[in-house]
């Protein structure tokens, strides 16, 4: 099963006992972020959702000592459609920040905001945990004391990045490889092995054909949920590459060790004034459209050609006239706001989407 097979007719995979339950509005409801440039609506059942967590959360106690109830900070791509999202929200233990327009000045906010939290771990992907470095040195911010423990996820995490936090908060960093139709897929336990979450899924590398390769062998990842009973993914291409190995680990995780062959690596929108901001900002309007407009768009890509200038290539199941409109102004940047877009749309799904941030393409160097 790959993501193509379910982009724009993902309910095909609901078993008919929980397709009341999903008009009713008794199932979470838990997209895909659309990082990967293809957009797919997930559903949980509530009950299997917590079971599928379990496992992540027994390996956060047992090797960082994490609990639920510890507070954390943790970003989100979209919490209210529109053009009015929150800059941050306390949710329970947890504060959480929006990904739109993060600028310089919003990074320095959040990271005082961080301070006053006083949490105890936080949740990033690579590209947010760089910013936070960022201003935090250049600023010399104090450190956050309370902070134990930071989880990054969504991204590829470098070498050099795991360094640049160690040195900045002092604090343990782990990787944690999942995705939100399966949740958590591997974890990484103290010795910085990548082991898969066997309790929650169940890790196979297949070769172009299809076929099973042994332990060693470098292929296409594909994974089976083993609690999503709603959406029940199987043998799902996850769209990325690794290789399994054995587990020769003496941590306490009995699940084999992943490695991953490629990753979502961290790219950037750059400005004539010099600064980036993550594409994070124009998910987020994808993310918008999709929900006003009932999952409209099936695939995006978006390239940037010039600092103001746009190309957005669009797979939409109806062409809606205030799209392209629409699309603009949900961005959260008034400086790309500005910009000049041009809109492509297709019939298809586009094949040239390989690698899980390649929905953006950044502008090429100059000089």
């Amino acid at each position: 099963m790959e993501k193509n097979d379910l982009v724009g007719d993902a309910l095909k995979i609901v078993p008919p006992e929980y397709v009341p339950l999903l008009y009713q509005g008794k199932l979470l409801r838990n997209d895909t972020s659309g990082s990967t440039g293809k957009c797919l609506e997930v559903y949980w059942k509530k009950e299997d959702y917590m079971r599928s967590m379990f496992s992540l959360w027994f390996y956060r106690k047992k090797f960082y000592g994490i609990q639920p109830w510890h507070k954390r900070c943790r970003f989100y791509t979209m919490a209210v459609p529109g053009e009015k999202e929150p800059l941050s929200r306390v949710e329970e233990n947890a504060l959480t920040f929006s990904k739109n327009n993060l600028t310089e000045q919003r990074m320095v906010e959040i990271y005082c905001e961080m301070l006053e939290f006083e949490p105890v771990w936080m949740i990033l992907q690579p590209s947010v945990a760089e910013l936070l470095c960022m201003v935090k040195a250049q600023y010399e911010l104090p450190e956050i004391s309370s902070l134990r423990y930071i989880e990054m996820t969504g991204e590829e995490l470098t070498d050099k990045l795991r360094e640049r936090l160690r040195d900045a908060f002092h604090c343990q960093v782990a990787n944690q490889y999942g995705a939100n139709e399966v949740n958590s897929i591997a974890y990484e336990c103290p010795k910085g092995h990548l082991h898969c979450m066997e309790d929650n899924v169940k890790v196979e590398i297949l070769d172009d054909e299809g076929n099973v390769v042994e332990d060693g062998t470098t292929g296409n990842i594909y994974v089976t949920t083993l609690h999503n009973h709603a959406m029940p993914f199987d043998h799902y291409g996850i769209g990325d590459v690794g290789r399994l190995e054995k587990n020769t680990c003496d941590c306490g995780h009995k699940g084999k060790i992943l490695h991953l062959e490629s990753g979502r690596k961290a790219t950037w929108v750059q400005l004539k004034d010099g600064s980036r901001i993550t594409p994070y900002v124009f998910v987020r309007a994808i993310d918008c459209l999709n929900v006003q407009y009932d999952n409209c768009i099936w695939q995006f890509q978006i390239i940037q050609e010039d600092f103001d200038r746009f190309t957005i290539h669009l797979v939409v199941d109806e062409k809606i006239p205030e799209l392209c409109e629409k699309f603009v102004q949900y961005i959260g940047d008034e400086r790309l706001k500005k910009a000049s877009y041009e809109f492509v749309f297709s019939k298809g799904l586009f094949p040239d989407l390989t690698g899980k941030r390649s929905y953006f393409k950044p502008m090429e160097r100059r000089g």
